[in-house]
């Protein structure tokens, strides 16, 4: 038992039941540094944003039809709208404009080719990076942790109206395989369950009194559109807060803290 579990119990005036109930919301990490609530957006954490591609479609192709997905780098030049990692400042690496009013589904969106912006030797290290992660936590801990987030809520610290979050809303799990040192990487889905993020459930609960809604699914298939619209209208009163559909995160989520509570 550590000390603030020890201090917990030690205070005489608390009942045990509201003991009980302070420890299990010590488990709950409802600050900026946990994943599932604020995306680290910066050059320097190990997550890869995946840009210009369709949740839905993401989703569908690599859930449902069990496609095996690769990644292709950014290109460099402003013709394109794509920046090569070396270009890009410290404060807007993640931040990718997205027009969601463009409604029209590309060859790009089609196929499975994952795009990204990072040059061609940021993209391999990254992924080698998140390889290598995934399998030991998952070795050590005996639960995958990689997820691709499809979709997230961009929330404001009420404390801080400069602190802008961004937190997934669905996991999937994923895994990333290669044949040989030389060989692309290779994006497949895990055989397990795609996830809502719980944790962001429990925080908008306890902090904001806001209940997301229940992912529906039809025969074994997620509305995942349906989904975010429900989420955007559970979050309506927050008028500086918003629902990104297309912003697609790949990177490492722990749920082990969550699942104690």
């Amino acid at each position: 038992m550590n000390s603030t579990e020890s201090s917990t119990f030690q205070n005489s005036a608390l009942s045990l039941e509201q003991k009980l109930e302070k420890a299990r919301a010590e488990l709950l990490d409802l600050g900026a540094r946990n994943r599932l609530l604020n995306i680290p957006r910066s050059k320097n954490t190990r997550f890869l944003e995946v840009i210009d591609e369709r949740s839905e479609l993401v989703y569908k192709l690599l859930f449902n039809e069990k496609k095996t997905f690769t990644f292709l780098h950014g290109k460099s030049g402003k013709e394109d709208g794509l920046e090569s990692e070396d270009s890009l400042s410290e404060e807007k690496y993640f931040i990718y404009q997205f027009d969601e009013t463009d409604t029209e589904i590309k060859s790009q969106h089609l196929d499975t080719k994952l795009q990204t912006r990072l040059t061609p030797k940021g993209l391999q290290t990254r992924l080698l990076d998140l390889y290598h992660d995934a399998k030991t936590l998952e070795e050590e801990q005996g639960a995958n942790i990689l997820f691709l987030a499809l979709g997230t809520l961009k929330w404001v610290d009420p404390a801080n109206k400069e602190n802008i979050r961004y937190a997934p809303l669905i996991l999937v799990p994923v895994s990333l395989e290669r044949g040989s040192a030389g060989e692309r990487f290779k994006l497949k889905a895990r055989s397990e369950d795609i996830i809502p993020n719980l944790s962001l459930e429990a925080f908008l609960e306890r902090v904001h009194q806001i209940t997301l809604p229940v992912m529906q699914s039809d025969d074994d298939e997620i509305n995942i559109s349906g989904y975010f619209d429900s989420v955007q209208q559970a979050i309506a009163l927050k008028s500086d807060w918003e629902v990104i559909p297309n912003d697609i995160i790949l990177g490492l989520f722990s749920f082990s803290k969550f699942l104690m509570y």
